[in-house]
Parts: C-alpha cells; sequence; structure tokens
C-alpha cells in the first residue's frame, strides 16, 4: 500500500507539510523528500499517517486506491 499522488504533491510542493511530516517520522526533512520521490511504502507509517490525517487528510485521500487483479 502507497500513499496517493495528492499526499506525494503535498510533500514535494509543501515545505511546512514536508518538515511536520518529517517532525513526526523523526527523520530529516530531506529524507522526506526522498521517499515523497520515490513513493516510498515508508510515508505509510503510524506516524507519518496520523500526522497526515491531523492536517485535514482522510484515508481515502492519503491511501492509493488498490488495483484487484482476478483471475
Amino acid at each position: 500500500m502507497k500513499v496517493s499522488q495528492i499526499i506525494i504533491e503535498k510533500l514535494l510542493n509543501d515545505r511546512d507539510f514536508r518538515l511536520g511530516t518529517a517532525l513526526a517520522m523523526k527523520i530529516s526533512e530531506n529524507n522526506v523528500r526522498n521517499l515523497a520521490k520515490a513513493n516510498s511504502e515508508n510515508l505509510t507509517k503510524y506516524s507519518a499517517i496520523k500526522f497526515f490525517k491531523k492536517n485535514g487528510f482522510s484515508e481515502l485521500e492519503i491511501f492509493e486506491a488498490e488495483k484487484l487483479q482476478t483471475t
């Protein structure tokens, strides 16, 4: 599961949001930027999700829709 493009764009373009995420995750701002560029699953850690929700994002906005495969 990965975060949505909405969150990725916010992290790449909003320095305050990126700094807040970095503080919540206890990592550097540059690390958050790199995680966003790679759309890393580390952005789905509890501390990050809690911060995103605190900033008004719902789970539907935070997470990328999973594609179901049927066989």
